[in-house]
């Protein structure tokens, strides 16, 4: 499913219910849901229990076969309509972190490096002439 967020994904559902009880004339089954939504069965029950919990959906089970219809659609505006910032947050630290240790052990193997200021030049250079870093001429040239 691309939309990660349960608020977009509870529309999404609701409204496969809704379009395949207008086409069919009774409550899909996963299956039905699926094929319309083009969306595999596994996230759809894994979707159908959170809003089942929620009174969003009712689950209409016989004996062979479970069927889905509307609850109470008004309690979808309940959901949290986007992820949780603080794991973004965190996810991002976390990547600064990363970048500012790698730069530590770059800045910490330039430093035992006697020659420092040569390698920068080095480096200079060739981010302005790459074709000045050629050390080794190939023999076809």
């Amino acid at each position: 499913m691309k939309v990660k967020d349960l608020y977009s994904q509870a529309h999404v559902f609701v409204c496969g219910i809704r379009v395949c009880e207008h086409l069919y004339g009774r409550p899909p089954t996963l299956g039905g849901l699926s094929s319309l939504l083009k969306i595999s069965e596994e996230e759809l029950s894994l979707l159908s229990r959170k809003l089942e919990e929620r009174f969003i959906i009712s689950v209409i089970k016989t004996g062979a076969e479970i069927r889905y219809s509307i609850a109470d659609h008004m309690r979808i505006e309940d959901l949290p309509k986007v992820e949780d910032d603080s794991r973004i947050k965190d996810e991002i630290s976390q990547f600064q972190n990363r970048q500012q240790n790698r730069m530590k052990e770059i800045e910490k193997s330039l430093g035992k490096s006697t020659d420092k200021a040569r390698i920068f030049n080095d480096l200079d250079k060739a981010l302005k002439d790459p074709s000045a870093m050629k050390t080794k001429k190939n023999p076809l040239d």
